[in-house]
């Protein structure tokens, strides 16, 4: 049993929920609406954004709370969390992948491709994927 207290866990869990949701409600638009579309391309960014870094949050608070450890970043804090046992290795890889993502949206390492953003929204997979991660209903 983790030492985060349970209100806390289902603050970020609901988070979580909200951004799902979000990405539920852009993938009623067609592709060619939502590329048309700022204000739908943003909501899906900072959806994955604010998936993230609950995720994130959440590790973080377990790793110091039950390992009184840190994490220097996003990824390190699933590829942790596996390492303790927390999440499966399968969990933290598909978690440093949306990371990844977050990141790439947040420093713009390299051009944001909305398309595949998109894409993986609509069909269903990127949702279904942090449904299961998260164990929340799908959506």
């Amino acid at each position: 049993m983790s030492k985060v207290s349970k209100e806390y866990i289902k603050s970020v869990l609901k988070e979580i929920q909200d951004a799902l949701d979000e990405l539920k409600t852009i993938t009623k638009f067609s592709e060619s609406d939502f590329m048309s579309s700022r204000t739908l391309r943003f909501s899906a960014r900072f959806s994955i954004i604010q998936i993230v870094e609950a995720a994130s949050d959440l590790g973080i608070a377990i790793l110091e709370k039950d390992f009184s450890e840190t994490a220097e970043s996003y990824r390190e804090v699933f590829s942790k969390l596996a390492l303790k046992g927390v999440i499966k290795s399968e969990t933290a890889e598909e978690m440093e992948k949306i990371a990844s993502l977050r990141n790439m949206i947040i420093h713009r390492y390299w051009r944001i491709d909305d398309r595949k953003i998109y894409r993986d929204a609509i069909s269903g997979n990127f949702r279904e994927r942090l449904c299961l991660l998260f164990l929340v209903p799908p959506i």
